[in-house]
């Protein structure tokens, strides 16, 4: 694996074969048991037609869950804008279902190379739209996502806003990409562990770039701490203090803070990345999944006391 990411990091970018092993593997992988949902999880596939276009996704819905017309989460999976799927992270969304006691729909948003930016954007937005013209209120709908889909978990707000939508109650982020070009990474790796080797970082990069090939590396949907983050509601982010991504997570929340906005960053010592997925076997996974239950209820019930 080493020897693949160094190779990875020094090609610059990955091929077509690459990208459909790895939304293999992660399908595979993350559905073993000790990964996949709970087998009490109700799952209903969504493909919806709608004036901009096709929503598709899934609802995951543990017992207990509640109506959909109450509190729900929008989770958008990750796997670095190229991999990844409902089905690979249902057992994440099951136990978030079942922690949060809400109905959780898990966008299946376009993924690169075949659509590169700014399809998956548009179909989380478009999920969000979707959801608020069932009846749902923004006030009702907390967004959720990880790595890739913490990015763009964390860029609906300010998309949305620019659509003339309200934004939602509340974001929670688990080890999001910030800087998809990995300079912000590479700064604080160099700054925290200045002999860890450059082709971690190159390799992310590498990995994403089929997303972002042509967009300039200060677009505000590339950059996440040059968007509009006045508008963004109360952000959660969840990382490992040593993994790639964690000075990501430190610099966006600092930003968000800067300007006025309620950002917390919780790091979890000595994690893996995305270490959520592990619930089952983790006792600091669970934690952190009742720490998200948490913030759901109080980002939900600011909103009624507003």
């Amino acid at each position: 694996m080493g020897q693949y990411v160094r190779r990875l990091g020094s090609r610059g970018t990955v091929t077509h074969a690459e990208v459909r092993a790895m939304r293999l593997f992660l399908d595979r992988y993350l559905t073993r048991p000790p990964f996949r949902a709970h087998p009490d999880t109700r799952v209903e596939q969504v493909r919806a037609r709608t004036e901009g276009g096709q929503v598709r996704g899934e609802w995951v819905e543990r017992p207990g869950a509640g109506a959909r017309d109450g509190g729900v989460l929008l989770y958008v999976h990750g796997g670095g804008f190229v991999s990844g799927s409902p089905l690979s992270h249902r057992g994440l969304t099951s136990e978030l279902s079942s922690r949060s006691q809400r109905p959780v729909f898990s966008v299946d948003y376009r993924r690169a190379p075949e659509h590169p930016y700014p399809a998956a954007a548009d179909d989380v937005l478009r999920a969000y739209r979707w959801l608020l013209d069932s009846g749902l209120g923004p006030e009702q709908i907390v967004v959720c996502g990880d790595s890739a889909g913490g990015h763009l978990a964390l860029g609906l707000p300010p998309r949305a806003h620019r659509a003339g939508l309200a934004v939602p109650a509340g974001v929670v982020a688990l080890s999001p990409v910030i800087d998809p070009t990995m300079t912000l990474s590479r700064h604080w790796m160099a700054e925290k562990h200045p002999k860890a080797p450059a082709y971690y970082t190159d390799a992310a990069r590498a990995l994403m770039a089929p997303n972002w090939r042509g967009v300039a590396v200060t677009d505000p949907e590339l950059l996440l701490t040059v968007d509009d983050l006045a508008v963004m509601p109360p952000v959660l982010v969840q990382a490992s203090d040593a993994e790639l991504l964690t000075g990501d997570a430190e610099h966006y929340i600092e930003r968000l803070n800067e300007i006025g906005g309620t950002g917390t960053l919780s790091l979890y010592r000595r994690r893996v990345h995305v270490f959520q997925v592990a619930h089952r076997v983790s006792k600091t996974a669970s934690r952190a999944l009742d720490e998200i239950a948490r913030f759901v209820d109080d980002v939900s019930a600011r909103m009624d006391r507003a």
